[in-house]
């Protein structure tokens, strides 16, 4: 049976409004185990990396140009790639090692790593994407153990979004001479509503995959709390959802833009200033920022809506795509 049974939720997931006698455990549960299994302290990164952050102005016009774009470049395009020996997906390197090594050849190509423990170089491809054996076996070990002198970041299972390649699972190892001296692991969840979304989740499945099965759920949510879609005809239009932060305070809170239709009607209108207050309302940390392949920070969602008498549908234009 389907655990979503809440009616009203307040400013803060854990204290909710019960009407109606239902259960409400297990969203609340599931918002504590959130914030334990996850992580979203980036000071590790803001002193050299993701020091900048994807305007709003930059997101609203990627969205003009690229929403009914289908991408067909591989996210990994131009940069080095990493098999996690023992799972599935791959990660992409967004400083590659080899930038480091003395022959410019071997600095002019594109790495494919092995990591079990270590990195393992695998392969090496021209800019074109042909292989490189013959250069490969002439690598050095010592050599290449001297390339990995630094910060290794990688991203996982990157995804193209709005022209922008994202991912909300960032990794820092810090290296020494090939010798792994630390690591800083990220989050493993977009944002809340996919984490406890159960059957939005697959199995060893990447995070992209819960995506949309999170939208439908805060969709869901947006139904329950509010009774202003009872009496309307059939609405769609489309939102920016983005994070606004005060640097004073520290606080952090979530707003929405409407996108289109540009010049709604009253009834549009009426439905997403709806949403905004209930976006507006959300808890920090219910959203994890995107990691970009320029290195910068990305906290927007872009997400279609279309409400009817029957509720609210709510899906990412990540899925979309």
């Amino acid at each position: 049976m389907f655990l979503l049974l809440i009616p009203c939720v307040s400013n803060v997931y854990g204290q909710f409004i019960i009407q109606k006698e239902l259960s409400l455990d297990y969203l609340s549960k599931s918002w504590n185990e959130y914030q334990k299994d996850t992580k979203y302290d980036l000071t590790n990164f803001s002193r050299r990396y993701f020091t900048d952050t994807v305007s709003v102005q930059e997101m609203k016009e990627a969205f003009f140009k690229n929403k009914d774009v289908k991408f067909t470049t591989s996210p990994y395009a131009g940069l080095d790639s990493v098999k996690r020996m023992g799972s599935i997906g791959e990660s992409v390197m967004l400083w590659s090692p080899l930038k480091n090594h003395p022959k410019k050849e071997v600095r002019d190509c594109r790495g494919v790593w092995n990591r079990l423990g270590t990195f393992t170089l695998a392969s090496l491809l021209n800019e074109n994407g042909v292989s490189q054996e013959k250069l490969l076996k002439k690598i050095k070990d010592e050599d290449l153990k001297k390339c990995m002198n630094g910060e290794i970041i990688t991203l996982r299972s990157p995804h193209w979004y709005m022209g922008f390649v994202v991912s909300p699972e960032a990794d820092m190892e810090i290296y020494q001479e090939g010798r792994l001296l630390g690591k800083i692991p990220s989050a493993h969840y977009s944002d809340f509503f996919a984490y406890a979304n159960l059957y939005s989740s697959v199995l060893d499945g990447e995070w992209y995959h819960s995506v949309n099965g999170g939208a439908r759920l805060l969709g869901a949510l947006q139904g329950l709390n509010t009774t202003t879609h009872a009496q309307t005809s059939e609405k769609n239009f489309s939102v920016l959802l983005y994070t606004q932060t005060y640097p004073k305070s520290k606080k952090v809170t979530y707003t929405i833009e409407l996108l289109v239709p540009e010049n709604p009607d009253k009834e549009t209108e009426m439905l997403f200033k709806d949403l905004k207050r209930f976006i507006e309302s959300l808890p920090p940390k219910s959203f994890a920022p995107y990691f970009t392949t320029d290195m910068r920070l990305m906290t927007g969602r872009y997400y279609r809506v279309t409400v009817n008498k029957c509720g609210w549908l709510i899906e990412d234009y990540l899925n979309l795509q």
